[in-house]
């Protein structure tokens, strides 16, 4: 009896022993697991070593199953490709395994503002039909962007010729550019006010108006290579960019003063067999008639062409080799897709179409 007191005494006696073990294993295991590397942290370790696209992807892929939400990372992992100086394929590669960034719409409107406009012989009411697809534009526009917030949307229109862009056309172009790029925190929806719908549809007015008191013939390869080139946007690591352009014309390209790039006159007997027998393409190359080609690259580039509509003249035969024209000028400089619409006796076939061409 007296040596299970004993003993009972002595488990007593190291009990608070036990107590304060317990409590320090407890303690270094908290301590262990908040001064631990998290796998964030290990992550942005291994980050910060590497000097190369190849060391970058394969901490991207070490940690992906773990961190493929995590913001930082990402971000952290986009900024550390960006400062290595890559060039555009090696950009596009890591586009490739990265998920893909927000993506943008750079919607650039460019209206043919020649003598077309107030040629009623061959296009009756061609201002309002131009203005209605420019306010058909701008409504898809808004439908696109107004459910968004801290995108780089943006709209702008355009003009042709650099007489028409100095003045009175250049105050009015001003005031259609819509960039949502220094919008942000905020939701799209606050950015398309009433009076930016007035701002739009008010300068437009103006702008035809302008341009039926002073047509100039529409230089689009000019424009192209002085203009276009400078308002194409390139996809980065840290964002998507679709540029769209949309060019208003009848599709006869005739600067002012000069020959027209839509050679038709002179070999309309050889252009009008070529439709028939459907080889237009290749007899504009036979006869080296193929629109010159600008040095700008539209490979992330969609095309629009509207609004076109052959002249008397053209006997039910232009508007196919017009066609051929422009999609063979475009496809040489690499325009990721081109559509062509012609002038539709129903305008809600065309709106149908330019809201695709935007929206889709």
């Amino acid at each position: 009896m007296e040596n299970i007191q004993k003993k009972q005494k002595k488990k007593k006696d190291k009990k608070p022993l036990y107590i304060l073990v317990a409590f320090l294993l407890f303690f270094g295991l908290f301590i262990y697991a908040i001064t631990r590397p998290s796998t964030q942290s290990k992550a942005m370790k291994e980050l910060e070593t590497s000097f190369n696209k190849k060391d970058v992807e394969m901490v991207w892929y070490k940690y992906k199953a773990d961190l493929y939400q995590d913001e930082e990372f990402l971000y952290e992992t986009r900024k550390k490709l960006t400062e290595l100086n890559l060039n555009e394929e090696e950009i596009n590669e890591c586009r490739g395994w990265l998920p893909p960034p927000p993506t943008s719409i750079n919607l650039i409107i460019v209206p043919d503002l020649s003598r077309r406009i107030i040629d009623t012989l061959n296009n009756p009411n061609q201002i309002k039909n131009d203005i209605f697809v420019l306010e058909t534009i701008w409504k898809s526009f808004v439908e696109f962007s107004k459910l968004k917030q801290d995108t780089k949307d943006k709209l702008i229109v355009d003009v042709t010729d650099i007489d028409q862009a100095k003045g009175q056309f250049g105050e009015v172009a001003n005031n259609l550019q819509f960039d949502l790029s220094t919008h942000k925190g905020k939701s799209n929806r606050l950015f398309f006010t009433s009076e930016k719908n007035e701002q739009f549809e008010s300068s437009i007015k103006e702008m035809y108006k302008l341009a039926k008191d002073k047509p100039l013939g529409a230089d689009y390869r000019f424009y192209l290579r002085r203009y276009l080139v400078n308002y194409i946007k390139k996809p980065t690591l840290f964002e998507n960019i679709i540029n769209k352009v949309v060019i208003i014309t009848d599709g006869y390209l005739e600067a002012e003063n000069k020959p027209a790039d839509t050679k038709i006159y002179g070999f309309e007997k050889q252009l009008h067999n070529s439709v028939s027998i459907g080889n237009t393409l290749q007899v504009i190359t036979n006869y080296e008639l193929n629109i010159p080609k600008v040095d700008i690259d539209l490979s992330n580039t969609e095309v629009l062409i509207c609004e076109v509509n052959e002249r008397k003249a053209g006997k039910g035969f232009d508007f196919e080799i017009l066609k051929t024209y422009w999609e063979d000028w475009f496809k040489r400089m690499d325009v990721k897709k081109v559509s062509f619409i012609q002038r539709e006796q129903a305008n809600e076939i065309t709106a149908k179409r330019v809201t695709e061409f935007i929206t889709k």
